[in-house]
């Protein structure tokens, strides 16, 4: 029984990832903007998975909570594994690490600008599930930003 569960959810990635890659391609190749319609679908997606999530939850008691709610809870649900690092200045700004993120991890791991454009373009939809989260879970104003 485990072993059928595991191939679902294997299945479910590839397609997810599969999907993810021609969105972003399709998108690159015939809109004028399409980091912002990309980030736009992630926010959606975001926000109406936080909603459904927390529907029988009780409240968050701050914002360390919320964040650690979406790099456990969410980004499972999302990617199927754990974000590996949080970190935060203590100040309000938090730093994120998935260090293996399935998105980018076939990606040519150049350090030279057309290699990191590359990657950039498939962190527009991530970057708005994070900022969809957390608008969801009561940080409407977070400013998220995608590195490479």
């Amino acid at each position: 029984q485990v072993m059928k569960m595991a191939g679902k959810r294997e299945v479910a990635e590839s397609c997810f990832d599969y999907l993810h890659f021609a969105v972003v391609d399709l998108l690159h190749s015939s809109r004028p903007t399409p980091e912002k319609e990309l980030e736009r679908m992630g926010f959606e997606v975001g926000q109406k998975l936080c909603e459904r999530y927390v529907r029988d939850r009780g409240f968050f008691a701050d914002e360390l909570e919320i964040i650690t709610f979406l790099c456990k809870d969410v980004w499972t649900e999302v990617y199927g594994k754990q974000m590996d690092k949080l970190r935060t200045n203590h100040k309000g700004v938090f730093e994120l690490q998935d260090l293996r993120f399935r998105a980018t991890l076939r990606l040519s791991a150049g350090n030279d600008k057309a290699s990191q454009e590359l990657a950039r373009r498939y962190l527009s939809f991530p970057a708005g599930l994070i900022r969809g989260a957390l608008a969801a879970l009561g940080l409407p104003s977070a400013h998220v930003r995608a590195d490479g």
